[in-house]
């Protein structure tokens, strides 16, 4: 009886070592986290482009991807409530002074990818690996060109043609406390016009506002719904709704303009086990085959010197560019949202 007592502990204690060692994180015997074949990400891209990404992304490299979609200003804010027990390693999207921003916060590992190499000079980051660059979009107007001629006027090309009595209640745009596509457009008009004078056009804009929505991309499809004549947002999401077969019209603000440097960023203190994998999406990014369908697919501005934009899209030198400075676009990020939320209009009734 007491030998076969013995051996029932010796094998309830060995089933436990077995459960126990197939649970939390295992470890090497040099202290490092044994690392995982998988990255988890929270993304601001339409899903659509998202999964495309990481279905690509786990065909080349065999590491599997579990994601999450929100609007940028959403992913911070996630991020922030996480702060102490990060749930991802990676955030896809979000511009640099979102990322500069996020960074000042705590929420930011710096990262340098080996494949910066292949980037374009001029967009490479400066501030020693806060934000890693992979494409390019710009703030343009999409307009419905059947509710242009219901109004009888033409397309607008300027920011203050979007002030035209014809279009109060037809102007669509997110929210910048929301949408990275958004505050891109609202920096932009506070770097063309000055802060005050940028704040004034603002309240007088609101007028022409029917609605600000949550996310970005929401205002363009409004447009090719016929919900709004003019749409607020990136050029890369109008392209998208335009080759759904919905008439649209894209401009780009004669004043100037701003634009994305859309960024992949890791997440300070994201699970270790997923780190290797995460610095390998993040250069995956850069990488010649991510970039052509960036700009093959997608619609944007590639960065990489070795892949050519997509020639159904405007050459980026033919637009007129404000000289947008996303330093002072992030590192004043929050103060200038108070302002639009107590001045302009709160966030708290925005449209999903």
């Amino acid at each position: 009886m007491k030998k076969a007592i013995t051996i029932l502990l010796v094998m309830i204690i060995t089933l436990s070592m077995v459960f126990a060692g197939g649970s939390g994180e295992k470890g090497s015997s040099d202290g490092t986290v044994e690392q995982k074949k998988h990255v988890s990400i929270y993304t601001a891209n339409v899903e659509e482009e998202a999964i495309a990404y990481f279905d690509q992304f786990t065909k080349d490299t065999g590491i599997e991807v579990d994601y999450v979609r929100l609007s940028a200003g959403e992913c911070i804010t996630r991020m922030e409530a996480e702060k102490a027990n990060p749930q991802v390693s990676v955030l896809l999207g979000g511009s640099v002074d979102t990322i500069v921003s996020a960074y000042e916060k705590g929420l930011i590992e710096k990262y340098t990818s080996p494949n910066m190499e292949y980037i374009v000079d001029e967009y490479k980051d400066n501030m020693d690996g806060i934000y890693t660059p992979y494409s390019l979009v710009v703030t343009c107007f999409a307009s419905n060109t059947k509710l242009l001629d219901q109004l009888g006027i033409p397309a607008p090309t300027s920011w203050e043609e979007l002030l035209r009595p014809e279009l109060k209640g037809n102007v669509c745009m997110a929210h910048p406390a929301t949408s990275g596509a958004a505050y891109t457009a609202f920096s932009s008009i506070l770097q063309c016009f000055s802060e005050e004078e940028g704040f004034d056009y603002l309240k007088k804009l609101n007028d022409s506002i029917i609605q600000y929505t949550k996310a970005g991309a929401a205002p363009i499809r409004m447009a090719g719904l016929e919900e709004t004549t003019v749409a607020v947002c990136y050029d890369l999401d109008a392209h998208t709704i335009i080759n759904e077969g919905y008439d649209l019209v894209i401009t780009y603000p004669s004043e100037g303009t701003g634009y994305e440097i859309s960024c992949v960023s890791l997440v300070k203190g994201g699970p270790a086990e997923e780190q290797e994998a995460a610095k390998a999406f993040i250069d995956w990014m850069l990488s010649e085959k991510a970039q052509e369908m960036c700009t093959q697919q997608f619609y944007r501005y590639p960065l990489n010197k070795n892949v050519a934009v997509n020639p159904e899209m405007k050459p980026f030198d033919d637009i007129k560019l404000l000289n947008y400075d996303f330093i002072w676009s992030g590192q004043n990020k929050v103060r200038l949202l108070e302002r639009f939320e107590n001045e302009v209009r709160s966030s708290a009734n925005v449209l999903n």
